[in-house]
C-alpha cells in the first residue's frame, strides 16, 4: 500500500463496502444476462440491447450525474458508476488496481459551501475549523487578502502547538492500512484476533465504516 495514489486509497476503501459489493454484483448478473441475449462488445447488438428495459435505470437514480439521459432513463453502467463517484465501467471489488490500469476515474467533486461562522452541527474538529466574518457592504478583496493572512498565520501557529496535523496522503496511509485491516478483519471473522494485536478497534471500525460510505471520496481532496 505504501505506493498507492489518493485514487488508488479511495478504490481499497470502495471496493470493501458491503453495498458497493451488493450493487455490483446485481449489476454483474444483468450484464452477463444481457450478453448472453444480444453479444459481447465489440460484435454486440447494441440497437435490440438498448431496447431491453434491464439495460436501463429510471434517470431519477442519479439526478445530479453527468450520464446520458435517453427518454427518463440511464445505462445501468453509467447509473452505478455515477452513484458511486466514478467514471467508465464498474470494476469488481476483486480487482486490485483499476485505477492504475486506467479502468476507472473519479469523478471530480464539487466544493462544498464553507461552513458559516458559529453555525451548529460543523463537523470539523475545532483545532482543524477557523471562521471569519466578512463584511458583505465593504468591498470583498482586501477582507479575503486580509483573511488569508489570518490562516496562514493560525495554521502556522497551530502547527507549532501540535494541534493541527496537515492531511497529507503521505502522513494519512499508516492510519489507513490500519482501516484496511480492521475492514478485511471484520469480513473474515477474525475481529477478536485483531483486537488481540491492536487493542480495541472500535473507534477505527466506526471510522472505517465512514470510510467505506463517502469518506472515500474525500481522500480525492488531499494533497500528496
Amino acid at each position: 500500500c505504501d505506493g498507492l495514489t489518493r485514487a488508488q486509497w479511495a478504490w481499497e476503501f470502495l471496493r470493501r463496502n458491503p453495498e458497493y459489493q451488493r450493487q455490483w454484483q446485481a449489476f454483474h448478473e444483468t450484464w452477463q444476462a444481457l450478453e448472453a441475449v444480444y453479444g459481447k462488445p465489440p460484435n454486440r447488438d447494441f440497437c435490440a440491447w438498448k431496447n431491453d428495459p434491464r439495460a436501463w435505470v429510471p434517470a431519477s437514480e442519479c439526478e445530479d450525474s453527468d450520464c446520458r439521459v435517453d427518454q427518463d432513463k440511464v445505462l445501468i453502467e453509467c447509473a452505478l458508476g455515477a452513484r458511486w463517484g466514478f467514471h467508465k465501467f464498474p470494476p469488481d471489488p476483486a480487482d486490485d488496481d483499476p485505477v492504475g490500469e486506467g479502468r476507472l476515474s473519479w469523478r471530480p467533486l464539487e466544493d462544498d459551501p464553507l461552513p458559516v461562522c458559529g453555525e451548529e452541527g460543523d463537523p470539523r474538529e475545532p483545532a482543524s475549523a477557523m471562521g471569519l466574518v466578512f463584511d458583505l457592504s465593504l468591498p470583498l478583496r482586501p477582507q479575503l487578502e486580509q483573511a488569508k493572512k489570518q490562516l496562514q498565520m493560525a495554521a502556522r501557529q497551530r502547527r507549532r502547538q501540535g494541534d493541527l496535523m496537515p492531511k497529507r496522503v503521505t502522513l494519512l496511509k499508516e492510519h489507513w492500512k490500519r482501516l484496511l485491516r480492521v475492514i478485511d478483519a471484520q469480513a473474515s471473522g477474525e475481529l477478536r484476533q485483531l483486537e488481540a494485536e491492536m487493542g480495541n478497534v472500535g473507534a477505527l471500525w466506526r471510522e472505517a465504516q465512514d470510510m467505506m460510505g463517502q469518506g472515500y471520496l474525500e481522500i480525492l481532496r488531499i494533497p500528496r
